[in-house]
């Protein structure tokens, strides 16, 4: 295994840890908890992306403030979703803040 391939395991890993922590708060702050996470389920965590989404939306709507831990669940579904089709967000914002930062000092 490249140290590539280890390194972006070890951030999936992270990052499946992240949302575990993230969905547990959200689950006891909402009023009507999400359904069984599996960290490793592309189509399930498109799911429950898609109802946290739904859910932000109708709050909106009914012009209630959506839950702060929503918007971090989101987030971090969002960057296992990522990951897991082998890109990691983070190493390229990093990146493009890097090429900006040395575009600057041009």
């Amino acid at each position: 295994m490249s140290f590539n391939k280890n390194k972006n395991m070890k951030r999936l890993k992270e990052a499946q840890e992240a949302l575990i922590v993230i969905y547990n708060a959200y689950n006891q702050v909402t009023s009507n908890p999400l359904a069984d996470l599996d960290v490793n389920d592309e189509a399930a965590l498109k799911k429950l992306l898609n109802t946290v989404m739904n859910r932000e939306s109708i709050a909106h709507m009914q012009h209630k403030k959506a839950l702060k831990e929503s918007t971090e669940l989101r987030s971090c579904i969002a960057d296992v979703l990522l990951l897991l089709d082998d890109c990691d967000i983070k190493e390229i914002k990093a990146s493009m803040k890097k090429a900006t930062a040395l575009a600057e000092e041009e």
